[in-house]
């Protein structure tokens, strides 16, 4: 794979995680609606500071363990385990997306952390948040592990792919406030949620095909 095609599959991987409605997204609103329209970026970059260290963790535990993780059997189980993940994230991203265009809501509240510094926010959000912890655990380890077998400079690269799009929505979210739920609340959000579902049904799919059948659907 050369690097246009890792940065390409990076982000069609991506945006399933950055562009959901997540703690991140609802704390870039609050404190972008209390005039702070640099907080969605602030936001961000607390986030960078807690996913950095975790993911290069997940490489060096996955890379010591790459013997072991070829073992068919190993191989199986994890990829049961990751389709169960990825099959859950797609349900509910379709979910979210259904109710979105049947006309409800997603509700949007303030809470005492969001009164802290933006960046410590990012920070505790994301250390906190189990969904994004199983992301890169399922999701998002095949580009951990085709990056880093690839060589450094390509784990780089595949994380600036990947991060530009995290600090793109927060910034935006901050930057429009309170008019940010407005298109939280659009049936086009929600046929952007129901498409990022159908997509993750389709990795799912594609883990498992190449796995159990030495097959793909995706052309990475």
């Amino acid at each position: 794979m050369d690097a246009t095609t890792l940065i390409v599959s990076t982000i069609f991987i991506s945006v399933s995680g950055a562009f959901s409605p997540g703690p991140l997204t609802v704390s870039a609103i609050s404190i972008g609606a209390r005039k702070f329209a640099k907080g969605g970026f602030l936001v961000a970059l607390g986030h960078t500071m807690f996913e950095v260290p975790y993911i290069l963790a997940i490489t060096l535990l996955t890379l010591t363990a790459g013997s072991f993780l070829k073992i068919p059997v190993v191989s199986y189980v994890l990829a049961s385990v990751m389709f169960g993940f990825v099959s859950f994230f797609s349900y509910v991203n379709i979910k979210d997306g259904v109710d979105l265009l049947r006309g409800g809501e997603i509700q949007i509240r303030g809470g005492r952390i969001f009164g802290l510094n933006p960046v410590w926010v990012g920070f505790l959000l994301t250390s906190a948040n189990p969904y994004f912890l199983l992301w890169w655990l399922s999701i998002g380890l095949p580009l951990l592990r085709l990056s880093s077998s690839m060589g450094a400079v390509y784990l780089l690269l595949m994380y600036v792919a990947h991060v530009w799009l995290d600090f793109l929505w927060l910034t935006l979210m901050g930057f429009a406030g309170e008019r940010s739920t407005k298109l939280l609340n659009s049936k086009g959000y929600g046929v952007l949620l129901i498409a990022l579902g159908l997509l993750l049904a389709v990795f799912a799919i594609d883990i498992s095909l190449k796995v159990f059948f030495g097959t793909t659907l995706l052309p990475f």
